[in-house]
């Protein structure tokens, strides 16, 4: 801790400082909260974390009194899409022009940073580099992106919309088949701004109608050979970048963890042995339950048919099944949406994924540590975000109640701090 005396000196001698008031202070990495507590931040990192003491502190000091708040990490979406076209039909992405989806997404962006969320990772777009460029050097507002590119897909594999023709979809250079195309598709992806590389491992079965989730998620297959898996897993390493996995159903989940896959998501439809060999490699899921949720919720509306009802239902059974198995377990999950856009996934609706978490049975403050100190270990920027201590970024929001008490209350997001920088209260 830092005593009254050595906190003033900080503040007199530092330019650019402020003083963050917390009334609950949760670090995302400690299982209690503390009360009463300020952090000094300086440009944008957070300098020293100290019990509230009765000092007087400079009139040149920005002071953010949040005395009646919970003040808390910024929210990390570690599994989310911009897009940038409705998500009545994301198909559009195929054919919409660049320029138009950029636009669409820059708004989406916008929305999640006041909502809270100042790191998210796109999991699979061709405009997200794009994306993460124009806010990291400061045109507009949004959260600290990691971004993936273009999705890595098989021919007829997970993203391959077979009611689109071939030559639209091969445009997209969304398709990579065999271990040389593989390895040349990862550079690709690097040269063009991607930091995590995504490639899909399951789809549904030939007659399933939906291809990409798969009918029952039980009864999916594989997208990939393990050769060619490990070779997009080798690829991306020499290069330093994580590779994350879509998963659904024990063959493609056994695939991401015999050839190195770094992240699983979805992570469900699987046994027990797969459940403990996940517990015993330590590999991490990104949950992805909104995702599923805000279908059951859009299909009145949205004249869903049946069946696409019925599968969303089979999904949503399994999912929660093995969650609560896997929580159980002990297996370590991060927080990630898996929301699109709007009208019926928006993903400035994140904190709705806190929620469910802890309706399907993590404790409130595991999901906090889940969706903030996880989702930046997740993809990768753990060592800049995700926790409030010192060196890090100050990246931090402040509401009102306890989330302790009421997970919902993150779903009101008074403040926003991004990199030391105040940009809603």
């Amino acid at each position: 801790m830092l005593s009254v005396h050595g906190e003033r000196k900080i503040l007199n001698h530092q330019k650019q400082a402020k003083l963050i008031k917390a009334g609950i202070f949760i670090d995302g990495k400690s299982f209690e909260p503390k009360e009463n507590i300020h952090i000094l931040i300086q440009n944008d990192k957070i300098q020293r974390i100290s019990k509230a003491k009765k000092t007087v502190i400079p009139k040149n000091i920005e002071v953010s009194d949040l005395s009646d708040k919970t003040v808390m990490p910024g929210l990390i979406d570690a599994h989310m899409h911009f897009f940038g076209v409705p998500s009545l039909d994301v198909k559009e992405k195929f054919t919409e022009t660049k320029e138009s989806r950029i636009l669409r997404a820059l708004c989406e962006a916008g929305k999640m940073l006041k909502a809270g969320i100042t790191s998210a990772c796109c999991q699979g777009s061709s405009i997200s580099p794009v994306l993460r460029k124009l806010i990291d050097v400061g045109y507009i507002k949004g959260p600290r992106i990691i971004c993936a590119g273009e999705f890595i897909c098989s021919t007829g594999g997970t993203w391959d919309y077979f009611d689109i023709p071939i030559d639209i979809v091969n445009k997209s250079g969304i398709f990579a088949d065999g271990v040389d195309e593989l390895r040349k598709k990862v550079r690709e992806r690097i040269r063009q701004g991607a930091n995590i590389i995504k490639i899909g491992l399951s789809k549904g079965h030939i007659y399933d109608s939906n291809h990409i989730w798969g009918d029952n998620p039980c009864m999916t297959v594989a997208a990939y050979s393990a050769e060619e898996v490990r070779a997009v897993v080798e690829e991306a390493h020499l290069n330093g970048l994580k590779v994350s996995a879509h998963c659904i159903g024990d063959i493609s989940v056994q695939l991401a963890l015999n050839n190195g896959i770094d992240l699983i998501n979805h992570g469900y439809g699987i046994n027990e042995e797969t459940r403990n060999k996940i517990l015993k490699t330590k590999k991490m899921i990104v949950s992805t339950i909104s995702q599923i949720y805000f279908h059951i919720k859009a299909e009145k509306k949205y004249n869903y048919s049946l069946k696409r009802k019925e599968i969303y239902r089979i999904h949503w059974e399994t999912m929660k099944r093995d969650f609560k198995k896997n929580i159980e377990k002990g297996i370590k999950y991060a927080l990630g949406s898996d929301l699109v856009g709007y009208p019926t996934h928006p993903q400035d609706q994140f904190a709705k994924e806190f929620e469910l978490a802890v309706k399907w049975g993590m404790k409130p403050m595991q999901a906090i540590i889940s969706g903030t100190k996880n989702s930046a270990e997740a993809i990768g920027i753990d060592k800049i975000t995700g926790t409030i201590e010192p060196n890090k970024a100050a990246d931090i929001i402040a509401f009102k109640g306890n989330p302790l008490d009421d997970i919902k209350v993150l779903q009101n997001i008074d403040f926003v701090m991004k990199n030391g920088q105040v940009l809603y209260s």
